[in-house]
């Protein structure tokens, strides 16, 4: 009975170091780790493409020569819409939650604005069917980016310099024994600035998706809108040369979906 009692006592002492030994195993065992925290550090190549709003405000002036007063005419607030399609490449650094970066960009796009002369005010030195247009086929930016990272989504403002070609086509008409047809071209390449904001996501470690909005101030621009040779004679032609010329006022805003590739770029676990 005393034999078979001290072998339960054992029996049960053993079982109960076990226990301990057990216990005390699972006490120190790791908590499971977290689930990676995507970084946005790196840099990216990729593709946009989306809508963009035009407006404009154009008057063109005659200046005064010899007997000839200056003369102006208001062409008005013109509008027009274009898509935009093109790419941009890019660097960020995160620290924190913050991530810092540049971006250029380039897109093709294809708007127009026209305005012709008509009714019976006219300005003295403008003809009906005067015709003036501005015309542009690509824009592009040099921005910085600041952004707040949660993740793999992140929220972002941007600014810089703003880039666009523009053609503006001047069309004065003929009108006989006092002046003669005129056309003018002048092209030109316009810096202005550029702000916006934005958010990204990462949809896997190297594909980003995005849509940003943009407005774009170019300022008030001048252009040449060609040399025009009035008669102002009575009896015998007295020819006078106005070098006219357009202050044009441009903004625009657009909104683009972007898809970029990003190159490398660690995955960083947070602890």
């Amino acid at each position: 009975m005393v034999r078979n009692l001290g072998w339960a006592l054992a029996a049960a002492a053993s079982l109960a170091g076990i226990g301990a030994a057990s216990a005390a195993d699972m006490a120190v065992k790791a908590r499971p780790l977290p689930p990676p925290v995507y970084s946005w550090t790196g840099c990216y190549i990729g593709f946009s493409a989306g809508g963009k709003g035009v407006r404009t405000r154009d008057t063109v002036y005659k200046p005064a020569v010899g007997a000839l007063a200056a003369s102006s005419v208001y062409l008005g607030e013109l509008e027009d819409t274009t898509w935009i399609a093109g790419g941009q490449v890019g660097c960020n650094y995160q620290t924190g939650n913050w991530v810092f970066g540049i971006e250029g960009d380039a897109h093709g796009q294809r708007w127009g604005v026209s305005s012709a002369l008509v009714g019976q005010i006219i300005p003295t030195g403008f003809a009906a069917g005067d015709t003036f247009e501005l015309r542009s086929d690509w824009q592009a930016s040099a921005r910085g980016r600041v952004g707040y990272a949660v993740d793999r989504s992140l929220f972002y403002v941007t600014g810089g310099a703003a880039f666009t070609e523009i053609r503006a086509f001047s069309s004065w008409v003929a009108i006989p024994g006092i002046r003669a047809a005129v056309l003018a071209t002048d092209d030109r390449t316009l810096t202005g600035w550029t702000v916006g904001a934005g958010v990204e996501y990462a949809a896997t470690n190297n594909i980003t998706l995005g849509l940003e909005g943009r407005y774009s101030d170019y300022g008030r621009q001048r252009f040449n809108s060609g040399p025009v040779v009035t008669n102002v004679g009575q009896l015998l032609p007295v020819l006078v040369t106005q070098n006219t010329y357009r202050d044009v006022r441009i903004e625009t805003g657009e909104v683009m979906a972007k898809v970029n590739y990003k190159f490398g770029g660690p995955v960083v676990a947070k602890y």
